[in-house]
């Protein structure tokens, strides 16, 4: 024993999210997203036991034994019959911004334990884990930029030549869960699309900054019945030229740029507003070391 593994989990941001409806077998919402990968990220390291004892101790924040980190731990134990382990996290991502830092965490262990044991020579679907772990699971598996479709299900992969530049200004954390209860309280069809992921798709692929005109979210009138502040945010962005998105349910509001100048004003201009960070897009979803 004593293998250890050292990663980089990513935060995402949510340029687009139409509600397509329920799913009937699962009732969760069917979703069709385009996500894209931030620099944020968790650090996490994760040893192998000699015992069937799985320990997640995050060294900077207080969350508690029900996390996407033990979960995902748990199933690939589960699968393989094989001994625990000793996880630690730093939250670098901040919480409930809707960036998915847990579900970096839960992915960044199953990356973990899939270069120790190569799950899935062992059998070990790791698709299904993911998604039994949390529906952005996947897609942060791998991160860069995809359009997420179904309940996180149906992933498509495309590259990104937009080149975009990112603020984002934190508001009162949103529960996702009460995020999607208002939504069906306010849609009442449960549908809602304000993007065009087709077009949004065709015009980052071609570097078009029109692309910009695509960028949406179906919760983004639940969240802030939920917490207004985010569209105070959302305004303050918008006075410096931002395109203004909410990721997830919040409670981060991201404004983004193809205009470094007007980037660089804004920053400036808020560098020491609360809740104030700069982030940039990244490639992959998770980086990873043997130590």
């Amino acid at each position: 024993m004593g293998n250890k593994i050292r990663l980089r989990a990513f935060a995402k941001a949510n340029l687009s999210l139409n509600i397509l409806g329920k799913d009937e077998a699962s009732g969760l919402h069917k979703l069709d997203s385009v996500m894209m990968s931030l620099d944020k990220f968790d650090t996490l390291t994760v040893k192998e036991r000699d015992d069937k004892q799985i320990n997640v101790r995050f060294s900077n924040a207080d969350i508690g034994e029900d996390n996407t980190a033990k979960k995902a731990a748990k199933a690939v134990q589960a699968a393989l019959d094989c001994n625990g382990f000793d996880i630690e996290i730093e939250k670098g991502i901040p919480i409930g911004a809707g960036l998915g830092g847990s579900s970096a965490d839960g992915a960044a262990v199953l990356r973990a334990l899939d270069v120790l044991y190569r799950l899935p020579q062992r059998g070990v679907d790791m698709r299904k884990i993911a998604l039994s772990v949390g529906s952005d699971v996947p897609f942060m598996l791998t991160g860069g930029l995809a359009r997420v479709s179904g309940t996180g299900d149906e992933l498509f992969f495309i590259e990104n030549k937009l080149e975009l530049f990112v603020v984002g200004l934190m508001a009162n954390s949103v529960s996702t869960a009460k995020a999607y209860t208002a939504f069906d309280d306010i849609y009442k069809d449960k549908k809602y699309s304000p993007s065009d992921n087709d077009k949004l798709c065709e015009k980052l692929l071609d570097g078009d900054n029109s692309a910009l005109r695509y960028f949406g979210n179906a919760l983004y009138a639940p969240a802030v019945k939920l917490s207004p502040e985010i569209e105070k945010n959302a305004d303050i962005l918008r006075s410096y030229g931002a395109t203004v998105n909410l990721t997830g349910s919040g409670g981060m509001t991201l404004g983004y740029f193809t205009d470094i100048e007007k980037f660089a004003a804004c920053a400036k201009a808020l560098k020491d507003c609360d809740g104030f960070c700069v982030l940039a897009p990244v490639k992959t979803g998770i980086l990873h070391e043997r130590i």
